[in-house]
């Protein structure tokens, strides 16, 4: 089929009642956008709160990191220190074991080997006892200093060692910090792709609020269940020629209505009066599409869900401007914009009538339909659906 920019009701059967001047619908209970902005106050507060949370673990985590660094840094210059310490300590002792060593023969040529082992018979010179006497002190100063150096360089491999072990535990801490921080990262984008959301559902509730001053939005929450719109078909005795029940039927309604945010029941109130409440609904086309006035035939959809689907997309082209075929809830309808995707895709976005009815007081006179009354018939079946929800008669 191609694409037709004037579309009017299949020819059925219209019961006199629906003539009637369009009631506007009132409840004793909450107004649904007076509690979807309501919702979307406290989605924006929740988000945000949400996402200054996560900025502040993410603040945390980065100063973490960067003690953690420093440390590292402080922990690898004193690794280097003891590097250059050691080694020269170890020179100084092998240094001074070479002092005594060599003193130990000087005192071994100067007595002999009873210096060793104690004085011998004849009597030492006093020259000669004097030098014995300053060797030993030099000797035990000597030790002593190799005793005091050695336990400095004991300590010294223990401070290496440990210094080793906490920059281990550092570098583990450190990539431990950096994958902490990724991911707070990557967390602090989602939550503010989140808190962007909730400003735009705030928004789009606050446009809509403001909206309904002007008549019915075609887009906002669904008021009546499937049970309701269901009960309400029955109780009007209709004789509906489905491929399914009109309680999965109205289901349906609210499910594909809900994904793309549109007013489901609305929606199925327009079915009531472009099928003679859904007595004359040929290949699932519940909505017109396709009829024009000299069409032959609407389009044909293949299941329920297909024929409300493709209303449901359609219904949302000529309520909001800003939608777009890749915000869709589902690609849009093979069998009504196009089989091709990219095609499809393209009707889609280019409607011409895109956003020229938020309101359904805007449809009909060439939107949708030619019938001017168009709009008066489809809030007269939503009033009476409404009311009978509410008092249970009609």
């Amino acid at each position: 089929m191609p694409f037709r920019p004037r579309w009017l009701a299949a020819p059925v059967f219209i019961l006199v009642a629906l003539l009637a001047t369009p009631l506007t619908p009132t409840s004793a209970q909450s107004d649904p956008f007076d509690a979807e902005i309501s919702k979307a106050q406290d989605q924006v507060a929740s988000t945000r709160a949400q996402a200054h949370a996560a900025s502040a673990r993410l603040e945390s985590a980065a100063a973490q990191r960067q003690a953690v660094e420093a440390r590292v840094v402080a922990v690898e210059a004193r690794v280097a220190e003891l590097a250059i310490q050691i080694p020269a300590l170890k020179s100084q002792i092998e240094e001074l074991r070479r002092v005594l060593e060599t003193r130990a023969v000087a005192l071994y040529s100067i007595g002999g080997p009873a210096a060793l082992y104690g004085p011998i018979a004849f009597t030492p010179s006093l020259k000669a006892v004097r030098r014995r006497i300053l060797a030993d002190a030099a000797a035990r100063q000597d030790n002593a200093t190799v005793k005091k150096i050695g336990g400095v360089l004991v300590q010294l491999s223990e401070a290496e060692r440990q210094l080793a072990v906490e920059k281990s535990t550092l570098a583990a801490q450190q990539a431990e910090l950096v994958q902490l921080e990724a991911s707070l990262a990557a967390q602090q984008v989602e939550l503010d792709r989140r808190v962007a959301a909730a400003n735009a559902a705030l928004e789009r509730a606050q446009a809509l609020g403001a909206l309904r001053a002007r008549g019915e939005p075609m887009l906002g929450p669904t008021i009546l269940t499937a049970a309701q719109m269901a009960a309400w078909v029955r109780a009007k005795k209709y004789r509906t020629n489905l491929q399914t029940s009109i309680e999965d039927l109205a289901a349906i309604y609210v499910s594909e209505g809900t994904s793309e945010g549109l007013r489901a029941d609305l929606a199925f109130a327009q079915s009531v009066i472009e099928t003679g409440g859904f007595a004359s609904a040929p290949d699932n086309n519940f909505a017109g599409l396709g009829w024009c006035d000299s069409c032959a035939y609407g389009t044909r959809f293949p299941t329920p869900r297909d024929g409300v689907r493709a209303q449901v997309q359609h219904l949302k082209n000529y309520a909001d401007k800003t939608s777009r075929a890749a915000n869709l809830a589902h690609p849009p309808s093979p069998y009504w914009y196009s089989a091709d995707p990219v095609s499809a895709a393209r009707k889609f976005d280019t409607f011409f009538a895109k956003g020229w009815a938020p309101t359904w007081t805007d449809m009909g006179s060439g939107n949708w339909a030619t019938d001017r009354n168009y709009s008066g018939k489809v809030l007269k079946v939503y009033a009476d659906m409404v009311a009978f929800a509410r008092t249970g008669s009609l």
